[in-house]
């Protein structure tokens, strides 16, 4: 790789920015019909606290100490950040079908990308929904897909496949681990400027032909390998390395995604779209919670990459699934923020209300409408069940490595392993750290919300840890594995 292949195929895209202010000094692009456009942005493995701003405006301190993210930045305060914003699953896979279908991981059968995938695939997308409102709707996916069945086999126009971490660069297995995260440059890092660019084109081209559209802008990055260009890891070695962050690779990657997000908001503002079209961004799960990958089996980190929040992704503590989730629009107001908790799966339910029906919507969806809580903050969100509910059913050795699920109820969090025979309650919002169990002191509380979440499981049929592909391989038929209790023996232990 050299530098002039990456600034060469980087100007492409800069190109066809210049290109779209100079038409749009001289004309007035033509605008879809009534019905809104949709940009969905999804970055891969983003934690909460990886921007130079907090996504909690009271917590001004949860971000970076290292990476700068003025892009992203701009996009959140573009409209409303959500404090409280979750992915569907801690890991990649299950998010990205809960986003596509609007339902919880825990009922699509699919809580791991690893294992016998049990989805029903035959099932309405995201596409179908909008074209059920308005027939005239354009659709795109680009960039990763992670969902076994083809992007077309749901409405999707233009999309790039069955597509997943290798498509980009992924290597994994020990022999692989010192190029998947000591880092390594190339023109195109993750794919993040031509994916960028191909999206542009659709965009520029949907409204050119006066067609309401639906992108969804899904990438590589921050997954690993980590992979840059060279101009960035040039700029961010400028930077002094921080306590919480300090890895320049990643760093390099993470300024390369905001670059990108930079020319995606510089189209939006060419193009005019800001009185027609809604822009979410998201991420499939949270941050790692170390540089490189570890076996961690439920050790202490020290530190983690998420702090303030507890450990990363493959857990369903805060760190694990606590994400960037912000929307800006029509109507929106810039620069607010909601405590409303919302989850991914609640994205296919607000795009059919902004476009006009919820009478399109599948049945059995668990996410709800979030178009009450744009307008006001405080409103809630109605769902069929009124809670949000995690699973994870597994063992694995690089996060806590038991089966354990969880539960956000108002403003309390119950988590539940059932191999351990252990419950823990945090007051989330007062304990955004999980630092102190509350499971001892409020013993009427751990029962109402165990007996929701167990109730809601059982209601969709969810996989038990015994149906999970490697109950009688990682987990020897049940064993107690965890190293995870010990950090709650004392109040005077803090994990980072």
């Amino acid at each position: 790789m050299n530098s002039v292949g990456a600034v060469s195929l980087c100007n492409s895209v800069r190109v066809r920015l210049a290109f779209l202010l100079f038409i749009a000094t001289f004309a007035h692009y033509p605008q879809a019909n009534e019905s809104p456009n949709f940009i969905v942005v999804l970055v891969d493995d983003f934690g909460w606290s990886s921007m130079s701003q907090s996504m909690d405006m009271s917590q001004p301190d949860a971000k970076s100490d290292y990476y700068l993210t003025p892009n992203i930045d701009n996009l959140v305060s573009r409209g409303m950040r959500f404090s409280n914003g979750y992915a569907s699953s801690p890991v990649c896979s299950p998010t990205r079908y809960s986003i596509q279908f609007g339902k919880n991981p825990a009922r699509l059968r699919r809580t791991r990308g690893l294992g016998k995938n049990e989805v029903d695939h035959n099932q309405m997308g995201i596409p179908q929904v909008l074209k059920n409102i308005d027939a005239s709707y354009t659709t795109a996916h680009i960039g990763k897909w992670h969902i076994d069945a083809e992007p077309s086999r749901y409405g999707y126009d233009v999309h790039d496949g069955k597509t997943g971490n290798k498509t980009a660069g992924f290597n994994s297995g020990k022999r692989s681990k010192a190029l998947q995260w000591n880092g390594y440059a190339e023109e195109d890092p993750k794919r993040i400027n031509s994916i960028t660019a191909r999206a542009i084109d659709f965009i520029q081209e949907s409204v050119t032909k006066k067609q309401p559209f639906f992108l969804q802008l899904s990438h590589y990055a921050v997954h690993s390998n980590i992979v840059y260009s060279e101009s960035s890891f040039s700029e961010v070695g400028k930077r002094a390395k921080g306590q919480l962050h300090s890895n320049q690779a990643y760093a390099a990657m993470i300024h390369d995604l905001d670059l990108s997000i930079g020319h995606l908001l510089s189209a939006y503002d060419a193009l005019d779209l800001k009185t027609n079209t809604y822009v979410i961004f998201v991420s499939d799960n949270g941050g790692m919670p170390v540089l490189p990958q570890q076996q961690n089996l439920g050790k202490p980190y020290n530190p983690g990459l998420n702090a303030p929040l507890l450990r990363g992704k493959w857990d369903l503590m805060e760190g694990g699934i606590r994400i960037p989730f912000a929307i800006f629009g029509p109507n929106i107001e810039p620069a607010s923020q909601s405590e409303t908790p919302v989850v991914t799966h609640d994205i296919m339910p607000t795009l059919a209300d902004l476009a006009g029906s919820i009478e399109q919507l599948p049945k059995n969806i668990d996410g709800g409408s979030l178009v009450s809580v744009l307008r006001q903050t405080k409103d809630t969100v109605n769902r069929d069940f009124d809670g949000l509910v995690f699973h994870y059913p597994h063992y694995n050795r690089v996060g806590i490595n038991e089966p354990h699920s969880a539960i956000r109820f108002g403003d309390y969090k119950l988590v539940d392993f059932p191999v351990s025979g252990r419950k823990l309650l945090f007051n989330i919002k007062k304990d955004v750290g999980e630092k102190n169990d509350l499971s001892s002191s409020r013993p009427d509380l751990v029962d109402l919300l165990n007996n929701k979440m167990k109730s809601y499981l059982l209601s969709v049929n969810a996989e038990r840890p015994e149906d999970a592909y490697n109950w009688k391989t990682t987990g020897k038929s049940g064993a107690v594995r965890t190293k995870f209790f010990k950090r709650y023996k004392s109040d005077s232990f803090n994990e980072k």
